[in-house]
């Protein structure tokens, strides 16, 4: 049942791909946007590898799909971190106007790819299973082992790049629904912010999968809201 369900969503998210690509061929100087169809380029992909894996089983090619999958997540999470300083850009905050300041975000961007992607290509994954599906992890969740297996096996690493980027842009959406009246980029952020922290046992482990899709939609259509040189400059 999950594992159709998935298949589903990654045409959900090919889709909103293909749709978000148009968007910026239209407007190429959106960096925000673009940033957010680069982040888009294999998101239906992610969700595909967790869809097939009860059907292909803990073999080579689901590993190397699996290693496809985090690496990516890893090298390109922290462009969210980019694309929420173009997006307050173009929204015509003062406070993100200065070189400087897109600058910084860039370094410390940077900083989180060349730390996180090598790990990520050395990490060791764990096998966890949920109804039909069976996918690699870093640690298997409560409720997610599979015959055989141990809850709490495995660990990874410890990124800073996940929090501080969804945290940035849980702010940026809220910034903009209280200086700018637009709501929906927040509302999506507080949304799947609110769903990772509720454990899997409770919830499904893909509930986060059409709320991750729901706040990439809203970005995208927040970036095409606030086309650069669209608004007149405000604080």
């Amino acid at each position: 049942m999950f594992s159709v369900a998935l298949v589903l969503w990654a045409l959900v998210d090919a889709a909103l791909l293909v749709w978000s690509a148009g968007a910026w061929l239209r407007d190429r100087k959106n960096n925000a946007l673009l940033l957010q169809v680069i982040l888009l380029l294999l998101l239906w992909f992610d969700v595909l590898t967790v869809a097939v894996g009860g059907w292909l089983g803990d073999g080579p090619l689901l590993q190397t799909m699996s290693r496809i999958r985090y690496t990516w997540f890893y090298l390109t999470m922290p462009l969210l971190l980019i694309a929420v300083g173009a997006l307050a850009r173009q929204a015509n905050f003062a406070w993100a106007k200065p070189k400087w300041v897109i600058g910084l975000i860039c370094i410390v961007a940077t900083g989180f790819i060349v730390t996180d992607t090598p790990r990520i290509l050395v990490a060791e994954f764990q096998v966890a299973c949920y109804g039909d599906t069976l996918r690699h992890v870093g640690r298997v969740a409560v409720g997610e082992a599979c015959p055989g297996g141990v809850e709490g096996a495995g660990g990874w690493f410890k990124s800073l790049s996940i929090p501080v980027t969804f945290l940035s842009v849980t702010l940026m959406g809220l910034l903009l629904w209280i200086r700018r009246g637009w709501p929906w980029l927040g509302l999506s952020a507080l949304a799947f912010m609110g769903a990772t922290a509720i454990p899997t046992a409770i919830i499904t482990p893909f509930l986060t999968y059409p709320l991750d899709s729901l706040m990439t939609a809203a970005f995208v259509v927040t970036a095409i809201k606030f086309a650069p040189a669209a608004h007149p400059a405000k604080a």
